[in-house]
């Protein structure tokens, strides 16, 4: 054997060697991560058949809180925006063409009935009206004597004096004048009533909004230009749109708080005194009218008001402290303790926010028993103890 050959025979038993060696420490490797897989899951096997201790601590956790039942409220309120507006206005049109001689009252200026707030200078009237006072005399002197004719003719006639078609002639006559004294005098009616509209007056006590005219300026008969506008601002009208959902609660007579931006501070009392009777298919709303007295006239037509209305007898909301609520994905909620002390979490309805008290206006009745300052981890189902009457919530 050469010894080449004897090299390689050498080389070709330690490869076999080597091989045998790697055997065992596979084996071992293999059998360590079956081992350690089995331990995994046999854990995971135990955890998840453990029954879950927690929530059943939770479900029979009893709390210990304050209660308070909801109230009916002594008089439920509703604020509303609404606007003031004249109890009359009237506006003041020319009734006779003439140019305007004087104004008496500028804007702003209190007026009483039949006060003149200014004249118009007609001269075409006034002669108008003179020629039919002449016209009138005319025509009574023309009836005065066919009716002394007519009598004379009668009294022939009856001595057969006269024949028949001379009386009849006579008596058409003074019929005929008479009719014309009649026509002479309706038109000099006419123009006496266009000569008392020279004169312009305040058809009731208030207050001057508008002067549109000047001295000198030629207003006609029949324009639809207004020379005046007098307002009546005492009482006072308030308008206000009431929601549907409460119009069945506004009574005639109802008070309600009125306040104003320009009055700080101050609060005047209206009452109502009409509605429209038919909900505004629009702004499903129903127009409510108030008035206020307004004697000192401070107040002023066509004001941005607040009006707060006062309903009396049975209000048909209940009243809950603030810190009952409880601010849920769903929207309000309170929880509720039931006669078995469970805590029930119920979903209200809040009609109006107070600040320091909510008026519901559904979810709840006068015999809940409504948890005060409930905490963050109130749930359904948790048993709460009622604390003492006389303790107070924290």
């Amino acid at each position: 054997m050469t010894p080449e050959s004897l090299n390689v025979t050498a080389a070709r038993d330690r490869g076999v060697s080597a091989r045998k060696t790697k055997k065992p420490r596979r084996l071992v490797l293999g059998v360590g991560v079956a081992l350690g897989v089995l331990a995994v899951f046999s854990w995971h096997q135990l955890t998840s058949s453990r029954p879950a201790t927690a929530p059943a601590s939770v479900g029979t956790q009893e709390l210990t809180v304050t209660v308070v039942h909801p109230e009916k409220p002594g008089a439920a309120t509703l604020q509303l925006s609404g606007f003031t507006q004249a109890y009359t206005e009237a506006p003041i049109y020319a009734q006779t063409s003439g140019y305007l001689k004087k104004w008496y009252f500028d804007i702003g200026g209190k007026v009483h009935t039949n006060d003149i707030l200014g004249e118009i200078d007609t001269p075409e009237v006034d002669e108008e009206l003179a020629q039919a006072k002449a016209q009138l005399q005319v025509a009574q002197a023309a009836a005065h004597l066919a009716e002394v004719t007519y009598q004379r003719d009668q009294t022939l006639f009856i001595q057969k004096v006269l024949d028949g078609e001379t009386r009849d002639t006579a008596a058409d006559t003074y019929a005929e004048d008479q009719a014309t004294v009649v026509a002479d005098q309706a038109n000099l009616d006419r123009l006496d009533a266009l000569e008392a509209f020279k004169v312009l007056r305040a058809p009731f006590a208030g207050i001057v909004t508008a002067r549109n005219v000047d001295l000198g300026t030629y207003v006609a008969n029949g324009s639809v230009n207004q020379l005046f506008v007098v307002a009546q601002t005492s009482p006072l009208r308030i308008y206000v749109q009431v929601p549907q959902a409460d119009a069945q609660l506004v009574k005639i007579g109802m008070e309600g708080d009125l306040t104003l931006p320009q009055f700080p501070g101050r609060t005047f009392q209206a009452h109502v005194t009409n509605t429209a009777d038919v909900v505004d298919p629009t702004s499903r709303s129903l127009l409510t009218e108030l008035q206020i007295p307004n004697e000192s006239g401070e107040l002023l037509p066509g004001a941005y008001v607040q009006i707060t209305l006062k309903f009396a007898g049975n209000s048909p909301y209940l009243a809950i402290p603030e810190n009952t609520l409880i601010f849920r994905r769903e929207g309000a909620a309170v929880g509720v303790v039931d006669a078995n002390g469970k805590v029930e979490i119920r979903k209200i309805v809040v009609h109006e926010d107070f600040g320091d008290r909510l008026e519901i206006s559904n979810g709840l009745s006068v015999s809940d028993q409504v948890i005060l300052n409930p905490p963050d981890s109130l749930a359904n189902g948790v048993m709460a103890k009622l604390a003492p009457a006389n303790s107070e919530a924290k």
